[in-house]
This record gives structure tokens, sequence and C-alpha cells, in this order.
């Protein structure tokens, strides 16, 4: 090993002790998260085509498989847009950009090409392996090449920006999946140097480091690498042993094993999904006033406006008594009493001071009719004597 190996090697081994060990963003995360890491993973069997898995790798769960209907490889997770972004193979000019929601719904959002070129060539990133997405940028590997494409918003969206060798090959070459962490990219080589060994690469510059003391199971392919919240690396081995084997890399150093399975012609895997924020609760809306229902009671008669008192009949002027002659009469009123004007509402009662001289007059009425009667007896009387006394005096008369 020459001076410059043991420098590469050492500085590699300090980066990757930091991820695998006392990480100051990774400690918070794994004391809200503990092991649980929701992932998107693409298989793809033999027959071409790629089934999507909703896998926890801290439990080994399965949520949901989807078949989006082409071969995906290099996802990558996008946090702000809650989005993972893959490269679909087998479509119009080669390699399109294609998104996949929580639901396991797919996008095709078009061939993916190079920044300036007006038209929608044959994109230059057909064929990549590996992919990871950090803040704005997406980056595929393909045989060493290292390419950046830009996710902003606007004209340089799904456009490559920048093009990077990476260096030394020997642990670059067979690299197929990475995870990204604060500005580096962490996989798996499985070249005769790396023998799965976990390498970091700098998207700026290409270099490649490689770490001693931490390393997988040696396979042929590890075509999916996650990195956990809690600090673990998981990766995935296509095929050892006639199985795929999906191994958890404590930040100890040891490894453990999650779950196997059917053997894999590929594999990729994009991760940990956010947890989804709860909704707010919503404010409860204001219940409605219970409007009374009508009952069978009938509802108690308002009391209706008592009558007004009808006005008495104005006393007319009585005949005089000197009409009809009788001894001892009582000179009659000489004009009827005077009614105050009726009032526009209700007339006013009769007041109380007008009841005597009523009274009067109907006694001076009584007392003539009386007297009348008086009269006419008398006058009868009067008359039966004249008669006898003629009767009398005939009979005397005839006597003779």
């Amino acid at each position: 090993m020459s001076a410059v190996d043991g420098v590469t090697r050492a500085a590699a081994t300090v980066a990757v002790a930091g991820l695998v060990g006392a990480s100051a963003l990774l400690a918070p995360m794994a004391a809200r998260a503990a092991e649980s890491c929701l992932v998107v993973q693409a298989e793809t069997g033999s027959y071409g085509k790629s089934k999507l898995r909703w896998l926890d790798v801290g439990s080994g769960t399965t949520s949901r498989v989807t078949e989006p209907g082409y071969r995906l490889n290099a996802l990558g997770y996008s946090a702000t847009r809650d989005l993972v972004f893959g490269v679909a193979e087998g479509l119009s000019r080669g390699a399109h950009a294609v998104t996949i929601d929580r639901a396991g719904k797919t996008r095709d959002l078009g061939p993916i090409t190079r920044a300036g070129n007006r038209l929608p060539l044959w994109s230059p990133v057909a064929g990549v392996t590996a992919g990871a997405i950090g803040g704005d940028s997406w980056y595929l590997l393909r045989n060493g090449t290292l390419y950046t494409v830009d996710l902003t918003p606007g004209e340089r969206f799904l456009r490559v920006i920048k093009t990077v060798f990476l260096r030394p090959i020997t642990l670059a070459h067979d690299v197929n999946d990475f995870a990204y962490h604060n500005g580096l990219l962490y996989g798996v080589s499985t070249t005769w140097r790396g023998k799965g060994a976990v390498i970091t690469i700098d998207p700026e510059t290409g270099k490649v480091r490689e770490a001693e003391d931490a390393r997988f199971p040696p396979a042929d392919v590890y075509g999916s690498v996650v990195l956990g919240r809690d600090g673990a690396l998981y990766a995935t081995a296509n095929r050892i042993g006639g199985r795929s084997v999906l191994y958890r890399l404590e930040r100890s150093g040891q490894v453990t094993v999650v779950l196997s399975g059917p053997p894999l012609a590929g594999s990729d895997a994009a991760g940990c999904l956010t947890a989804p924020e709860p909704e707010p609760p919503k404010p409860e809306p204001p219940q409605p006033t219970p409007t009374p229902s009508p009952t069978s009671t009938p509802p108690s008669p308002s009391p209706s406006p008592s009558p007004s008192p009808s006005p008495s009949p104005s006393p007319t002027q009585t005949p005089s008594s000197s009409s009809s002659p009788s001894p001892s009469s009582s000179p009659a009123p000489t004009s009827a009493p005077q009614v105050m004007p009726q009032p526009p509402v209700s007339p006013p009662r009769p007041s109380r001071s007008a009841a005597p001289r009523e009274r009067k007059e109907v006694a001076a009425e009584v007392d003539a009719h009386a007297r009348t009667k008086e009269k006419r007896r008398w006058g009868l009387t009067a008359l039966v004597l004249i008669l006898g006394g003629g009767a009398a005096a005939g009979a005397v008369r005839r006597a003779r």
C-alpha cells in the first residue's frame, strides 16, 4: 500500500466512522424514529420489468407492492417534494424520469437530456445503476461517471448540468447504489479491491474513499443502499448464496441479516421516507340551535281585545207635560243634556255626573204616564156616573 493510498483509506475511515458513529445530525433522528425506515425498493426479476415494494428495512415488513409496467433504477427520494424519482428504461429516446408518490402512482416526466439542448435528444444517462437526491440535485452513476441532474423548477429541470469522473475507478466501477448525507454519497463497492467495503463519493470532485472497518459480506452486486435515521446503513445483495439478502450495518460495525428472498436481476431503493405530518385538528363547526318541534298541545289563545263600550243613546227631549194636564205636574226640562263629542278610537264612558239627571227625566216620564192613567180612570168614573144618573132620571119619569 502506498502512502497516498494509506492517507485515502484513513480519510475514508474517518468519514464513515463519523457516519455510523456519533453523528450530530443522526443522533436526534435516531431518538425520534428508532430503527423504523420506510423505503421504496424497485425489484427486477429475470423478465425485465420491476415491481415496487414499500419496505420498512428496520423491521423487514412490506406494506405495499405495485407494478409500474417498466424497468426502474437509480431511485432517489426528495424530502422537500415527498416524491421518489427514478429512471425508467425501455421508453422512447432512452431514459425517462419518473416520479412515484406515496399512493404508488407513477408519472412519466419525459427524457433526461443535457442542459442547453432545445430538442429532447437521446438521454445521456441511459443505463445508470445508482441514484440519490440531495436538495435539488439528483446524482446518477454509470460505469464510474457521475451525472448531476437539476431538479430546480425552470428551464434546466431534468437536465444534466454536471459530469464528473470518479477515481479511483477500481473502487467506483461496480457501485450500483448509494445514499446521500451531508454532501457525500455512501455506497458499497463490489470490485476485486472493494469486496463489500463501504465507500464515500464526493460529488464535487469525484473522489472515492474506502472505510476499513465498515464492510458488508462479499457479493456480486449490492443493488440497494439506504441510510437509516438511526445511523445504520442498509444494503441488499441481489444474489448471494442463491438468495437476495437485506443486511444492516450497525454503527458498531456489526452486520445482521434483516430478511432474505428470491434472487434478483436488479434492485434499487430510496428512503427513508419522512413520516407524514398529522393534519391539524379542524375547528368544530358551531352547532346550530335546535328548532323546537311543534307539539300537539294547541297554543293558548291570545287575549282578544275587550270590546269598546258602545256609547249610550243620547237622551231625547221628552214631550212637555202641558199636552196632558195633570193636577200636580212638574215642569219638564227645557232642553236635552249636552253630550261630549266622541273620540276617534274608543268613546269614553258616560260621566257619573249625568246619571242623576237621567234618573230625574225617567222619573218624570213615569209620573206623567201614571197621571195619564189616573185621569183616564177618573174620566171613566165620571162617564159612568153621568150615564147612571141619566138612566135613573129616565126611570123616575117613566114611573110617573
